[in-house]
């Protein structure tokens, strides 16, 4: 069952999606990491948000009746101590009403919610923010599917004062989905290609991509080819000092993309092992919740009463003795046909 929300704002009708606990589940990674990142720059007394695909401020949980899930800008603006630079990119269909909600929420916060596409938009956005360069800084890249360029990537990258870590990234990559649209058995949309080129910076993911076509790589490898490949090309290209990816699931347990870290910091990085230490631990309890808020969800439309209530399900981490090993392994060179 998939619900519908909408609620009235003075700007009109606001249309509501529905999350997947996978997706609440990565936020809540983000709130965490963003939480061990402000109190350890504290010293720094400023410090610097992207978040490059805002959304919306809120939408409705697909798994739990009438519960909202709070999106990545409200949860930026309630980190404490406090976040002090941030910026939210959004299309100009969305953003005057993001900016709506944020105020309403936030009345007395500095923000600004930038209109337009991303890749296009950044270069204002960093020449503005020139004088913060040496401040901590993390870009937030939630994207659907290929929607950021290399470019962008790089142009983050680059903003830092000479000297300084990089801005951190924490970018979606989405492995699990993008063969869908290259339709591998197919002939290839060329469209797709182009915008995977466009993500990539390359198009050497195309070695791999015919590799799985001839059935000499599973569908499974050529998804983990096409995260290493952007791992390694933050890591030896844009030149950052660590990447660690987080794999999220769906309710049946298949991989439907990839959060991947990279950041120049050793206690970013040890903050981002934590959260996904405590993300991977609790993946299990909140598939079953998952299920079960379904389940409950067919009983109430069929008119039965639920013998339990899928919201009252802690999403707790499992007992001692649940070993999660970290991804701690380094990205391997980009696949190559013999």
């Amino acid at each position: 069952m998939r619900y519908l929300w909408t609620h009235r704002t003075s700007m009109g009708v606001a249309m509501a999606r529905d999350w997947g606990w996978w997706t609440e589940q990565k936020l809540d990674i983000l709130s965490d990491y963003l939480t061990g990142f402000s109190r350890a720059s504290t010293r720094a007394k400023t410090t610097v948000y992207l978040d490059l695909f805002a959304g919306q401020a809120e939408n409705l949980s697909r798994e739990r009746t009438r519960h909202t899930i709070e999106g990545s800008p409200k949860r930026a603006l309630a980190i404490e101590p406090p976040l002090t630079v941030l910026r939210f990119f959004e299309l100009p269909s969305n953003a005057a009403q993001l900016d709506h909600s944020l105020r309403t929420a936030y009345p007395n916060r500095d923000f600004k919610v930038v209109a337009g596409d991303c890749n296009s938009t950044i270069d204002d956005t960093l020449a503005e923010l020139t004088p913060l360069n040496w401040a901590p800084s993390f870009a937030f890249l939630d994207q659907q599917s290929t929607e950021v360029e290399w470019s962008t990537l790089t142009k983050l990258a680059r903003h830092k004062r000479r000297g300084k870590p990089k801005v951190e990234l924490w970018l979606l990559c989405a492995s699990g989905l993008l063969p869908r649209g290259l339709r591998l058995r197919q002939d290839i949309d060329t469209g797709v290609v182009d915008q995977m080129n466009a993500m990539f910076g390359t198009d050497a993911w195309l070695q791999a991509l015919e590799a799985t076509r001839d059935d000499t790589l599973s569908g499974k490898q050529f998804e983990a080819e096409l995260t290493n490949l952007m791992r390694w090309r933050m890591e030896k290209v844009l030149g950052y000092k660590k990447t660690r990816t987080f794999k999220v699931v769906n309710t049946r347990g298949r991989e439907i993309f990839d959060m991947i870290f990279a950041t120049d910091h050793d206690i970013g990085d040890k903050i981002m092992k934590w959260s996904y230490g405590k993300a991977q631990k609790q993946q299990p309890s909140l598939q079953l919740r998952a299920k079960l808020g379904r389940q409950q969800a067919r009983e109430e439309e069929r008119g039965e009463i639920s013998l339990f209530d899928a919201a009252e399900f802690a999403a707790e981490p499992l007992p001692a003795g649940y070993e999660v090993i970290p991804d701690d392994l380094p990205p391997h060179p980009p696949f190559r046909r013999r």
